[in-house]
């Protein structure tokens, strides 16, 4: 235990971290070209090429690099890739003289990142392959895949898999959800104007879309006269005769029988 916590406190002697830093920053590179350089044409423990004075190693780091990047990707698959980058950023760390807080955690969670984001890849469709000979899931990958799947279903597998990589990489890095809601607006701050700009484009050709709809409506639409028109009718120049309810015209008719210009109702009239 002490030795495992000595990897991540550097001591008291700064040029003494400044050493260990840069070496294992140098590892990182030595492995992260042997992996990206790997040929299944070069000798390793799965391979019988031999190395001749014509035909020497394709891997950048040599004939080690062929054995240490075959090993590794069959184990690990692509997850291989992780080991150069904990290794850099241990000797950051080192060579800053800082210490690695809560290394039990971080340790804990880039393990469950070199073990579940190869599961991860086997549990996608196909048949993926590293230059068309391993497969990117490694060993590793394909029997912790195979598990889950065995007791999860494939629904299940992914979910759990997801989850666990979500502990491990909130585990091993500073990551917090509270500060994902300040860090994205503040990272990809030009996605967020080129999306605003996108939203307001849209807007202006819906509007100008609509107006050219309303434009033709009205030219379509058939023109009415702003004021009707009306008939004249002749003024008469006459006055016209009030009209009478029934009441006044059976007063006059008793006016006239009184005046002797009508005949009395029980009378015969006899023109004159």
């Amino acid at each position: 235990m002490t030795f495992f916590a000595r990897i991540f406190v550097p001591t008291n002697n700064r040029r003494l971290n400044e050493l260990v830093g840069f070496l294992l920053c140098v590892s990182a590179l030595l492995l992260f070209l042997a992996l990206a350089s790997y040929s299944p044409l070069d000798p390793s423990l799965n391979s019988a090429s031999v190395l001749t004075g014509s035909h020497a190693a394709r891997n950048w780091i040599g004939i080690v690099g062929a054995v240490l990047s075959d090993l590794l990707l069959q184990f690990f698959g692509v997850g291989a890739f992780l080991l150069p980058v904990f290794s850099l950023l241990l000797g950051s760390r080192w060579f800053r003289s800082r210490r690695v807080q809560s290394p039990v955690a971080k340790t804990l969670g880039g393990i469950w990142l070199i073990i579940f984001v190869p599961a991860l890849l086997a549990l996608v469709p196909g048949h993926l392959r590293w230059y068309d000979l391993i497969p990117v899931e490694g060993l590793l990958g394909r029997v912790v895949g195979d598990a889950l799947i065995h007791y999860f279903n494939a629904a299940g597998a992914y979910i759990v898999c997801a989850t666990v990589l979500a502990v491990a990489l909130y585990l091993s890095t500073a990551f917090s959800f509270s500060s994902l809601q300040v860090w994205v607006p503040t990272r990809f701050a030009f996605a967020i104007a080129l999306w605003d700009k996108w939203e307001d484009w849209q807007q202006v050709r819906a509007k100008k879309k609509m107006q050219k709809e309303l434009e033709r409506r009205r030219a379509a639409r058939p023109v009415v006269s702003a004021q009707p028109q009306y008939e004249r009718v002749p003024f008469s120049s006459q006055p016209r005769a009030p009209v009478r309810t029934g009441i006044e015209r059976m007063a006059v008719g008793h006016e006239e029988i009184d005046e002797g210009l009508m005949p009395a109702p029980d009378q015969p009239w006899v023109p004159g």
